[in-house]
């Protein structure tokens, strides 16, 4: 037995010496379109730390991994554009899959052992992601170069973030893997939340070929009329002259839950029925908030910013703009504790360099309506052709092969679930109807989860496991499974299917819930 050990050993140690010379003697791919302007790869031996698996929503220990490096940075002649990827091919054990990972706000991707990058590398997957162009400053806000010189927004580096940048990183990652393997991935992923979620979609929609499954969760759909709704809170306040305090927000938020936890016949502090809660806030008007400066009161002008906050914005008229909110939704992420530094600068810098082409725009100052009304108009069609995701024709998609999944969680207080749902209706509407549907495209709603990650709801963390299935062998989800804590199993299922508690058995066993057509009969609390 110790001889076998030592010859595993050995092997092993002999593959990775190999690996390590054929890093360093990879060729340049050849992008179409493009100029490569610097390439490098290097071996990266016993590469340890903790590395965060968005995917599975938890952390894991990444240790004794070996991979080839790759750092590439391209520009398009006649654009001015710098684009950089960066790649980590592991030395042993590959598992003959791509996945790339997707970005968040204005960041189109990320990478280092401490993402995604360490835990995918380490299961045998080459990894791979882009900087988009890199449209952000040192700050890590959107930077002002995007206005040009003559007064015009730089649409090369906007198309390259889009998702020009995301092709390419196909590109580049099926060729250095060839390079280096001798031979093509044979299954290629993409996954990724909210702005990567958007980046699945649009890959989807405008380079089908390019990825054999897509895990795009609550994805950044309609992202032009989202930047603009994601400062609604902040806007609403500013309008009607009034700040709700983080503190007294919770308090609805809480109240809200206690109101409408037992709609679906369990009460585990989370709303799943959010179609069914009705939760007025004007109800808890009076009522006495302990906060970290002292006692504060609710009052009228509370409830009535909190009601609009909800509703979503519209127009003088009274037309809606974008989708509404769900009650149980987290308010942390638009409206942030005092201390913390605002989110929203996402909506600020939208509104200043992408609308007004003037990065000193005093964000102040907007504060009407019919501001809101013409943002709106704006946005659309300056930037929904280039960054919107907004075409439903996914036959292209289909017809390659393609498998989509999407999660989206009730609780998201950034992108409401309605914009999910909608699209999804829409590609319904014109690829034949559900069933067809779900033959390349899910989607599932999370109860109680937040923007992505947290919240008292059940991460689904089975999710990109149940793509892979679903694309190597031929098997759909019906079903997506996670804890919450405590230990609350639940099960999540196919839209527009939900999760009905059978009325016996552990109601934190996710064995005690079927999937149903509607939730079973209230509980009061």
């Amino acid at each position: 037995m110790r001889f076998l050990i030592s010859c595993s050993v050995i092997l092993a140690s002999v593959g990775v010496a190999r690996g390590a010379v054929k890093c360093g003697k990879l060729q340049q791919p050849d992008v179409p379109g493009a100029e490569i302007v610097t390439f490098s790869s290097s071996a990266l031996y016993n590469v340890s730390g903790l590395s965060f698996d968005s995917s599975a929503g938890k952390i894991s220990l990444v240790s004794d991994l070996d991979v080839c490096a790759v750092n590439i940075t391209l520009t398009h002649p006649g654009v001015g554009d710098t684009v950089g990827f960066r790649l980590w091919l592991p030395l042993r054990n590959w598992n003959h899959r791509f996945v790339a990972l997707g970005g968040g706000g204005y960041a189109a991707g990320t990478g280092g052992v401490v993402t995604d990058f360490g835990i995918h590398a380490q299961r045998g997957f080459v990894v791979g992601t882009t900087d988009g162009g890199n449209l952000l400053d040192a700050s890590g806000s959107l930077t002002d170069e995007m206005v040009m010189e003559d007064g015009t927004v730089d649409l090369g580096r906007l198309t390259d973030f889009s998702s020009r940048a995301l092709h390419e990183l196909a590109v580049v990652a099926k060729a250095v893997t060839r390079s280096f393997y001798g031979a093509q991935p044979r299954y290629s992923y993409w996954t990724g939340c909210s702005t990567g979620g958007r980046q699945g979609y649009q890959m989807a929609q405008q380079f089908p070929g390019d990825f054999n499954g897509i895990l795009a969760n609550a994805p950044a759909l309609n992202y032009p009329s989202l930047l603009l709704n994601l400062g609604w809170p902040e806007f609403t306040m500013r309008r009607l002259n009034h700040t709700v305090s983080q503190c007294v927000l919770n308090a609805f938020v809480q109240s809200a839950v206690q109101a409408c936890d037992g709609l679906d016949g369990v009460l585990d502090g989370v709303i799943a029925n959010t179609g069914a809660c009705k939760f007025d806030p004007r109800s808890i008007v009076g009522q006495q908030v302990q906060c970290t400066a002292g006692q504060e009161t609710v009052i009228a002008r509370d409830a009535q910013v909190v009601s609009l906050i909800m509703e979503g914005p519209k127009s003088p008229r009274g037309t809606p703009l974008f989708y509404p909110s769900e009650w149980g939704m987290d308010f942390t992420f638009v409206v942030p504790p005092e201390s913390a530094a605002s989110p929203t600068r996402l909506w600020d810098d939208w509104v200043s360099i992408l609308i007004n082409k003037d990065p000193s725009y005093d964000i102040s100052t907007y504060r009407e309506l019919d501001q809101l009304v013409d943002f709106f108009a704006i946005s659309y069609r300056e930037y929904d052709g280039i960054i919107g995701t907004s075409n439903v024709d996914l036959g292209a998609f289909r017809d390659k092969g393609g498998k989509l999944l999407t999660w989206h969680g009730l609780a998201d207080g950034a992108i409401p679930p309605a914009n999910t749902v909608d699209y999804r209706h829409k590609v319904e509407r014109v690829m034949g109807g559900s069933a067809r549907v779900n033959e390349f495209y899910r989607l599932f709603l999370a109860p109680g989860v937040a923007h992505c990650f947290g919240g008292p709801g059940a991460f689904p963390a089975d999710a990109f496991n149940a793509l892979i299935k679903w694309v190597e062998k031929g098997e759909p989800p019906l079903e997506l499974h996670g804890t919450a804590t405590p230990d609350r199993k639940r099960k999540m299922c196919l839209y527009p299917l939900v999760a009905q508690y059978n009325g016996h058995g552990d109601p934190d066993d996710a064995a005690s819930y079927t999937c149903a057509q509607g939730y079973g009969a209230a509980v009061e609390q």
